[in-house]
């Protein structure tokens, strides 16, 4: 109707449309975790407390301890690879093995007896108990520097090199028969094969072969083993710091060359036309002199770091850096067959690794020598066999 309110469907028509509302999910805010409940630790207890430290203490120590152990090699090898080019060359041009040897140990007793006055080193005095203790191990060390100078007077530095990288073959088999260690494993054995074998060939292809020469070899593989294994015992026998034994040495050794010298008449040949007294070598004398002073306690050091193994396998592998300098500075050395032998003698002695003493913290014991053998043999009684006994054969 009109003028009147209009409910039909004109007016539904009409009407504004109702849009629904619309629903939104409201932000949800991040809930902060419940804090932890606070746990009250109980204290250390003394022991507890006491352990840990012993642990720091034991790590901190251990760490030190190889620390000093990789020192003491790397010094060993500095001086010791440099120092048998210098005595090569110096005995090439001065053959008088000797007198050089003489005036090593005059000029390494001096120094050191000048450090110990000034006060930069402390030197126990030698007495005649000390003297007695040491002479075995003096003429064992005597023996060995004085084959070594003949061996390299008569035979290239390669001959050399060959003839100590021996010595992990009769140190091994002298440790297992004389000083407690086990067996070489399976690596360590064919390491020694491979020695052997490299050996075998460079004398096989040895250009500069001679009796003279490997006469002195065999000396100074009996003097190596012989002053490898008296050393160790000297040294736990005399507690001395290592200027005192390096001094005791050093200065035992003086007669020793002086008579050697007078013996093979080498004052007699100073100025022969061979010997080349130039600026050159005396100079390259006395630094030979000053490095043995330094090798004198460096091997002191290693002596007492590490078995007489591991101090041939180091002395052997240290040779790279003597057999690099010695092709390039001169055309005295073998020929490349012996070359190639000697290389796989050093590459075999990197893989030799010390044995294990058959019981631990146990080294030589009298009546565990030769345990390859029945103790009634060599006069021991036969031991019970428990599960404590000894590691030598039961029979």
């Amino acid at each position: 109707r009109r003028g009147g309110r209009s409910f039909g469907r004109d007016a539904d028509a009409c009407a504004p449309t109702t849009v629904p509302p619309v629903f939104r999910e409201p932000a949800r805010v991040p809930l902060r975790p419940a804090p932890a409940p606070h746990v009250t630790m109980a204290p250390m207890t003394k022991a507890e407390t006491a352990a840990a430290n012993e642990d720091s203490n034991g790590a901190a120590t251990e760490l030190w301890r190889n620390t000093r152990v990789l020192g003491i090699i790397l010094v060993y090898c500095a001086i010791g690879s440099q120092l048998s080019v210098v005595n090569k060359v110096v005995v090439t041009f001065i053959p008088l093995p000797n007198f050089i040897l003489l005036a090593q140990f005059t000029a390494t007793t001096i120094m050191l007896l000048a450090a110990h006055y000034t006060g930069s080193v402390e030197i126990e005095p030698l007495t005649w108990q000390i003297a007695g203790i040491f002479s075995p191990l003096v003429l064992t060390f005597f023996a060995l520097l004085y084959a070594g100078m003949e061996v390299m007077k008569y035979a290239p530095l390669e001959t050399f090199i060959t003839v100590k990288s021996m010595t992990p073959v009769l140190f091994s088999a002298c440790e297992y028969l004389f000083l407690g260690r086990a067996l070489p494993n399976l690596k360590s054995t064919a390491a020694l094969v491979g020695i052997v074998l490299g050996a075998a060939t460079y004398v096989k292809v040895d250009a500069y072969a001679s009796y003279h020469a490997y006469a002195f070899c065999v000396l100074f593989l009996v003097a190596a083993v012989s002053e490898g294994l008296v050393a160790k015992t000297t040294i736990e026998k005399v507690k001395l710091n290592n200027w005192s034994r390096s001094y005791n040495i050093n200065v035992l050794s003086i007669p020793l060359a002086a008579a050697q010298m007078l013996a093979a008449e080498e004052h007699l040949h100073f100025f022969r036309e061979d010997n080349e007294w130039s600026a050159k070598t005396v100079t390259l004398l006395v630094a030979s002199c000053v490095m043995g002073l330094g090798m004198s306690v460096a091997t002191m050091w290693i002596r007492e770091a590490i078995s007489a193994t591991s101090v041939s396998v180091v002395a052997t592998c240290n040779k790279f850096i003597s057999e690099l300098v010695n092709w390039v500075i001169w055309n005295k050395h073998t020929t490349s067959d012996g070359l190639g032998a000697v290389l796989v003698i050093m590459v075999c002695g990197i893989f030799y690794e010390q044995a294990p003493l058959r019981v631990k913290g146990q080294g030589y014991v009298r009546e565990e020598i030769c345990p390859c053998l029945p103790r009634s043999w060599l006069g021991f009684k036969t031991k019970p066999k428990t599960g404590d006994a000894g590691y030598g054969a039961g029979v």
